[in-house]
This record gives structure tokens, sequence and C-alpha cells, in this order.
């Protein structure tokens, strides 16, 4: 049976990845990672909330911080499902291929295999591109006191953006379907310039205001 690392300690989870096993990989990490960067916006946006000083963003601030609960339970989910389709990848390998009928159903099953991980992966590279276009707000917005947290967020969820976009290229590297490939990689290249330059314009601001 699978373990569900949401009910099993951070130690559990970081020995399992840095072990000599398949699971958790690198795109579990990369949701994890999303996860984390949730956390310190969430952290910024809760100083926020409910102060005098910042009650003409308060509904914004209150939308950001349910928003990034969701997010947040979406990549942990994702983290979990990584896992799965991973152990989907394995199994249609290890498919006979002997005959025709064979060799054409391992192909199949690779194929869907396959394209479930891309649409994990899809869904963690979205996720955290969204964390950090609420980062991106939440440093003109957020108590400044916090400024640093919503720095630590831009980055993490940066660097996850950019493992999902790795993995996605992984993925890619077995898949047939040339037409899809394509439109993936459209939308990763996208997806990674977009995090790209909201994470420079927030690590911009951060710093600015650090630095005064």
């Amino acid at each position: 049976m699978a373990i569900d690392y949401r009910t099993e300690s951070l130690n559990r989870y970081l020995e399992d990845a840095a072990s000599a096993r398949p699971t958790p990989g690198g795109g579990s990490v990369a949701a994890v990672a999303g996860a984390l960067a949730t956390t310190m916006a969430a952290m910024a946006a809760g100083f926020t909330a409910g102060k005098e000083r910042f009650k003409d963003v308060e509904p914004e601030i209150r939308e950001h911080l349910g928003r990034l609960a969701e997010i947040r339970e979406a990549l942990l989910a994702s983290a979990h499902e990584d896992m799965d389709v991973y152990q989907n990848i394995m199994a249609a390998l290890k498919m006979p291929k002997e005959t025709d009928d064979h060799a054409s159903a391992r192909r199949e099953a690779l194929r869907r295999a396959t394209r479930a991980s891309l649409d994990v992966v899809g869904q963690v590279r979205d996720a955290a591109g969204e964390v950090l276009t609420i980062a991106r707000r939440l440093a003109d917005i957020a108590n400044p006191n916090l400024i640093s947290d919503v720095g630590v967020a831009a980055e993490l969820a940066l660097g996850a953006v950019r493992a999902a976009g790795v993995n996605t290229v992984v993925n890619l590297a077995g898949y047939k379907d040339e037409e899809d490939a394509a439109a993936v990689r459209r939308k990763t290249d996208a997806v990674v310039a977009d995090a790209e330059r909201l994470a420079d314009e927030t690590r911009e601001i951060v710093l600015g205001k650090l630095n005064k």
C-alpha cells in the first residue's frame, strides 16, 4: 500500500525522497516545494488580515488566504498523484513486447501513463505559477514587516515551476504524440517565462523594501 505522506512526519518524507527508492521523486518534490511556497505567502497575508492599517485591502487579502489554502491542498494531492503515475509508467515498461499485439498494448499503456504524468506535472507547474502571481501582488499590499516571507514564497514557487518544467522535459523524451508534445512544450515555456518575470519583479520589490 502506498504511503500517504500527509499523515506522516516531514522527516519521513525527506528520508524517503533521499533514499534509493523510485518515489517520492522530482515531480512530487516540486509539488511539495510549491506547497511550502503557499505557506510563506499565507503567513504574509495572515499578518495583514484584520489590521486597521490594511483595511482597504482586507477583502483581497482574505481572498488570497482562501486561495492559497486551496492551492496547498491541491499541490499536496499532486505530490501523491505523481508517485502513482510514475508507478504506472514503470508497470507499462515491464509489459511484454514479444508479439505485435503485446508491443501495441505496451505502447498504448505507456502513452496513457506518460500523458497522465504530464497532466500531474502540468498541474504542479500551473499551481506554483499561481502562487507566484499572488506573491507578486502581496509584495505590493501585504504587511511590509513580512516582506521577506513574500520573497521566500516567490523564490520557492519559482523553483517549483522550473522543477515541474524539468520533469516535463523528462516525460516528453519518450512521448510519441508529437503534436501534443509541442503543445505541452509551448505551455510550459510560457508558464516558466511568466514565472521568471513575476519572480524578478517580486525580488526587486522585496529587496528594495528590505534595503531601505
